[in-house]
């Protein structure tokens, strides 16, 4: 481990700590994009990368820091998708200004910030492309993704679909119980926020762990997507019961 990646990790964060910082001063914050999920991202970045024999963590934590750090520099109209090209821009400007990686490694973090949130079928096209600039995409974008499911999957799902009823009645798990990521796209025709419950969206994030690229990734959200299709299971089981229980109870 060099001193100088251990100060340019802590550098980072700082600066990043800054930029979320001053958005949620300004009003300007994404709950579900907080530091807490910078954090969260960061720790599983440096998981995988580990597992997956990766010696240079550090970078890991820095991509991982990064990752977002283009939602805090959108304008008012700019769509949500365009935060991964401008990040790709600001990460690479503020470590050329500020640090002394070499370019190679400034490339790793920024193709990584580019491309952690598109689709598969673009990431894998990326690496073929240019696959040695590949090992870190793939760890920030298991990552991301990683932090959408378990328990703080739930929390998220439920919160981001505050609005929305939890669940219809009549069918608990929803039609959109069980499809994969495939099918879910299908489905929506590649458009999100057409989800009738929250249900729907628990479902969706479960489907997530299909885009997972890395043996590690999948490895350590196996566990975390059970944990949801439980929590599905129970909930479709409990209010059952409670309902043939009134009914069991309903006087003749």
């Amino acid at each position: 481990m060099e001193l100088c990646n251990r100060n340019l990790v802590w550098q980072v964060e700082e600066y990043v700590k800054e930029i979320i910082g001053k958005a949620e001063k300004a009003g300007n914050a994404l709950v579900s994009r907080d530091y807490k999920h910078v954090t969260r991202v960061r720790n599983w970045a440096v998981r995988i990368a580990e597992r997956e024999g990766v010696q240079d963590l550090e970078i890991a934590e820095i991509a991982a820091l990064l990752h977002n750090i283009g939602l805090y520099f959108l304008k008012k109209n700019d769509n949500i998708n365009k935060h991964s090209e401008v990040g790709m821009n600001i990460a690479t400007k503020f470590l050329v200004e500020k640090s002394s990686l070499p370019r190679d490694k400034v490339k790793d973090i920024a193709i990584a910030v580019r491309y952690h949130s598109s689709s598969q079928t673009t990431v894998l096209s990326v690496i073929e492309k240019d696959p040695e600039h590949g090992t870190l995409l793939k760890i920030i974008r298991d990552a991301d993704i990683i932090d959408a499911i378990g328990a703080i999957g739930l929390i998220r799902a439920i919160s981001s679909k505050a609005v929305l009823p939890e669940y219809d009645p009549q069918n608990i798990k929803g039609n959109t119980w069980g499809l994969s990521s495939k099918q879910f796209d299908e489905r929506f025709k590649k458009k999100r926020g057409n989800e009738k419950y929250i249900i729907d969206q628990i479902n969706l994030q479960i489907s997530y762990y299909d885009n997972l690229l890395t043996e590690s990734g999948k490895y350590f959200a196996t566990p975390l997507v059970q944990y949801m299709k439980e929590f599905v299971i129970s909930l479709e089981d409990e209010i059952d019961f409670r309902n043939n229980s009134k009914k069991n109870t309903t006087p003749q």
